[in-house]
C-alpha cells in the first residue's frame, strides 16, 4: 500500500530550485530510534516547484504508477526495504518563501590536500549539506576550468548518518563530467559514495 504525503519546502539562499539536500533530509525524516542502512538517494531533474507529494510505499511496483518522479530514495528501516518518490505539484505557483543557508559556514571549516577534503570542525549545518558543499569545494579546486555547474544528483550510504564531525572525502572517478564519485568517511571510516554531475551554463 503506497502513502503519501503534502510537503512544501522553502528554497536555500537565492537559489530558484529546491535543493537536493532538502529533498533527502524530508525523504529521510525518520523516528532516531529506526535502524537505518543501504540508503540510495537520487535526483533525476531540477524541482522548481515548493509544493511537492512524497509517496511511501513498501512495494517497488506501486512506483510504476506514478509519473513525474523527480526524485526517488531506497532504503532498508528497520529491516525492511522502503521506497519513496517526490513529484512536485505543477498546479501550485512558486513559493516565495526562502531561508538564509551560507555554505562557506562549512567550507571555512575544510582543508583541502589533493583530492582529499577534511572538516576540521563541527559543522553547523546536517550531514548531507555538509558533504554536499564539501565535494562541491573540492571539484571546485580539482576542475577550476569546468564550465557549468556543480549539482548533487545521488548518494549511497551503507548506514544513514548524522555525523557533523570527522567528515572526508576522497575524489574517485570523473565520467566525462557526466557523473563524478567521491567517497565519504566518517572518522576514516568509508560510509558510502557522492556523485555530483557537471551542468553546462
Amino acid at each position: 500500500m503506497i502513502a503519501k504525503r503534502r510537503v512544501v519546502f522553502r528554497y536555500k539562499g537565492e537559489r530558484n530550485y529546491i535543493h537536493g539536500t532538502d529533498m533527502f533530509n524530508e525523504m529521510l525524516n525518520i523516528s532516531e530510534t529506526s535502524e537505518i542502512s543501504d540508503v540510495n538517494f537520487s535526483v533525476h531533474d531540477f524541482v522548481d516547484i515548493a509544493a511537492c507529494d512524497l509517496y511511501d510505499t513498501y512495494d517497488k511496483k506501486d512506483l510504476n504508477l506514478l509519473d513525474g518522479i523527480k526524485a526517488r530514495c531506497q532504503f532498508n528501516i528497520n529491516g525492511k526495504i522502503k521506497w519513496t518518490a517526490l513529484i512536485p505539484d505543477d498546479s501550485i505557483t512558486k513559493s516565495s518563501s526562502r531561508y538564509e543557508y551560507d555554505e562557506s559556514l562549512i567550507t571555512s571549516l575544510c582543508k583541502l590536500d589533493g583530492e582529499v577534503i577534511e572538516l576540521s570542525r563541527v559543522s553547523p549545518f546536517s550531514f548531507i549539506e555538509s558533504v554536499v558543499a564539501m565535494n562541491k569545494q573540492l571539484l571546485e579546486s580539482l576542475f577550476p576550468d569546468a564550465n557549468g555547474k556543480w549539482v548533487f544528483t545521488r548518494i549511497d550510504l551503507e548506514k544513514f548518518s548524522t555525523a557533523t564531525t570527522g567528515l572526508s572525502l576522497q575524489f574517485k572517478h570523473n565520467m566525462k563530467f557526466r557523473l563524478i564519485k567521491s567517497d565519504i568517511l566518517v572518522d576514516g571510516e568509508k560510509l558510502g559514495e557522492l556523485y555530483f554531475s557537471l551542468v553546462k551554463s
